[in-house]
Order: C-alpha cells, then structure tokens, then sequence
C-alpha cells in the first residue's frame, strides 16, 4: 500500500541507511535541512526580527536566507543551498507553531500563513523546532526505536564538524524526546504516539 510512510521507508543506500530514510522522510515534505544553515538561518531570523520593521513570513523567509548565506560567506563556510532551505527551516516553525504575530498569538500553518506579519518567536524556538522534526520521524516511520538514536543525530544534527562528537549529537536527541513526553511514548524500546485521551 502506498501513502507518505510506505514512501519513506524506500531504501537508500547501503551505508548510513537508516539516517538515510529519515533525511528522505524530511526532504520529501520539504522539512529537511542540515543543522550549521539551520543555525544560521535562527541566528538571522532572530537578527531580523529585532532589527528590522515586522515582515511576513514569506519575505521573513527570502532575508533569512540573504542574510544567512552573507554569515556564511563572511565565515568561509561554503553552501549554496539558501532558498530551499530557508524554505524547509521556516516550514518546520510553521508547523511547530514557534512563529507569533505581532499580537503575540500563533501562527498557525495553512493557506493564510505566507502573509501573515510575524512580530516575534516563541520562547526556546529553536528546541520546539528541532523536536517537532524529531517527532515527525518517529511519527511517519512508526518504527523508530532506542537502537535509532545514532540515526537520528545523524538526520538530524550531522554538521560533518569533527570537533563535535558522536555522543554529543545523541545527548541532544534524548533532551529532545524528553520534551515529547506529551505526545511520545515509550513502549519496550520502540517511540509510539501517545493516544490522545477522549473527549
């Protein structure tokens, strides 16, 4: 049977393929990207969003990415892949629900998000963002479990820094998943979606 899940779990390379699968399942809703332009695209949004007149999401966006990929330049970091990131960083605090109006209510995804005027970010938006992503693999796969910790630092906080090691990124995965405790469970040593509880 096809849908998203059955799309995700198409096989990737050989080496790295689990990490691979993730990376797939995130790039092919257009949530994918990889953690040093992520960081840079939060340093410049937050850059604009207290320095600059209040924009909509989508020309937050577009200076996101000039800003970010002027960072990286100035710091001879080599990317090129600004918009589609950009694009992919702001989608994720779309759907996190971490992007405030100038009223300071949620901007909620959908047809009217584009143009609504952003006037700030919710506290620890960056947290909210890199667990939203977390969450999304598990609940999309449906077969993530404690032996995929490794997988998920890679898909999700590789940054090919040497300096930064293999314990690290996984020390972050686990601070994340414990902020889902609202939403994950875990069931032996699989991630399920906690059930919701009746109305």
């Amino acid at each position: 049977m096809g849908g998203p899940r059955a799309a995700c779990q198409s096989s990737p390379a050989p080496r790295f393929a689990r990490s691979g699968q993730m990376v797939e399942c995130l790039r092919r809703e257009l949530l994918y990207s990889e953690k040093r332009p992520r960081d840079l695209l939060f340093g410049a949004i937050d850059e604009l969003i207290a320095t600059r007149p209040a924009m909509i999401v989508s020309q937050l966006t577009r200076e996101a990415a000039l800003l970010a990929r002027k960072t990286a330049e100035e710091s001879g970091f080599d990317f090129e892949n600004w918009e589609t990131t950009s694009k992919a960083v702001m989608r994720a605090m779309l759907m996190a629900e971490t992007l405030l109006t100038v009223e300071g209510t949620t901007i909620s995804p959908g047809i009217t998000a584009q143009a609504a005027l952003v006037g700030g970010v919710r506290e620890e938006y960056r947290d909210l963002t890199e667990a939203f992503l977390l969450e999304f693999i598990i609940r999309r796969l449906d077969d993530v479990t404690t032996r995929d910790h490794t997988a998920l630092a890679h898909a999700l906080f590789r940054q090919f820094d040497p300096r930064v090691s293999r314990d690290e990124l996984e020390d972050r995965v686990v601070i994340l998943l414990a902020r889902l405790a609202d939403r994950i469970v875990l069931r032996g040593d699989a991630y399920g979606v906690r059930e919701l509880e009746k109305a």
